[in-house]
């Protein structure tokens, strides 16, 4: 028996109630036929440390993903970090290697990429607004970029939209704004990476930048209909609205590819989540 088979594998975050993740692994286990075992775990937010060591000091526990609001907190406490992780200062990935040593790697900002072009969301020069500062919009950002596209940064704390924007501004074009700058500026594709979404709730902008040009994704998904953001977005003239689902899957491939050698179809597993949870 190969030993990649019957490792165990979870997601740290809080809240994790919500997560596809452990339905999205035991897809990709069937499919590239190595049986391992995903689950969630509900972590308090002081106890970050407490919980990585528990787990991984079990033999078979191997790899790990990691949530909001860990993003960027776990970086402590791993050994070594990915060059994708370096870049984006921030982690969703983790993998024990040599039965001790911890791996930080970052996978949100390929997934993104590889979503949003298969959705045709993103072109060549596009003006593109991130929502939010936390760790989610620090491993995407840099993919954004590319094309010689322009990125602007909205967050509620504008000190945090500034500290990212100075981090990545050797990258490329990017910019930070305060609210009432944003009717200024005609963007293409605009991107919530709040956490808005679990909560009900909507990020506090201006209606004034959505017409029915303007592509509008979230990261948040909701199993049946729209999230919050995008029926705001809807019932402000957009046409071009999606949810994170398949950002999820292709992030959560590369995850896999990390842990197991192996690359999913992210086509194929996409249609199967949606087929098992009846989107």
């Amino acid at each position: 028996m190969s030993n990649l088979q019957n490792r165990c594998f979870c997601l740290f975050g809080n809240p994790v109630s919500h997560s596809l993740s452990p339905v999205i692994h035991k897809i990709f286990s069937k499919q590239i036929n190595i049986k391992y075992f995903y689950s969630t775990i509900l972590t308090p937010k002081k106890s970050l440390s407490f919980f990585l060591k528990k787990f991984f000091s079990q033999e078979n526990n191997v790899g790990a993903n990691v949530t909001l609001p860990f993003k960027k907190s776990v970086i402590k406490y791993v050994d070594f970090l990915s060059d994708r992780a370096k870049i984006s200062e921030s982690i969703n990935t983790l993998k024990k290697i040599d039965k001790k040593f911890l791996v930080g790697d970052n996978t949100d900002g390929i997934g993104i990429l590889y979503d949003l072009k298969r959705l045709n969301f993103l072109k060549k020069n596009f003006n593109i607004l991130v929502i939010g500062a936390g760790g989610a919009s620090y491993g995407i950002i840099p993919y954004l970029m590319y094309n010689m596209n322009k990125v602007y940064v909205y967050n509620r704390t504008h000190y945090k939209s500034y500290l990212l924007v100075k981090k990545f501004s050797n990258v490329g074009e990017i910019f930070c704004l305060k609210k009432n700058e944003l009717k200024n500026y005609n963007f293409n594709l605009i991107i919530n990476a709040t956490s808005s979404g679990i909560y009900g709730q909507i990020p506090d902008i201006s209606s004034s930048i959505i017409s029915e040009n303007v592509y509008c994704y979230d990261l948040y998904f909701k199993k049946i209909g729209y999230t919050p953001f995008l029926q705001w977005c809807k019932k402000h003239g957009s046409l071009h609205v999606q949810d994170g689902i398949g950002m999820l899957v292709s992030q959560a491939a590369y995850s896999c590819l990390l842990w197991n050698k192996k690359l999913p179809n992210i086509e194929n597993s996409l249609k199967s989540l949606k087929n098992s949870i009846k989107i």
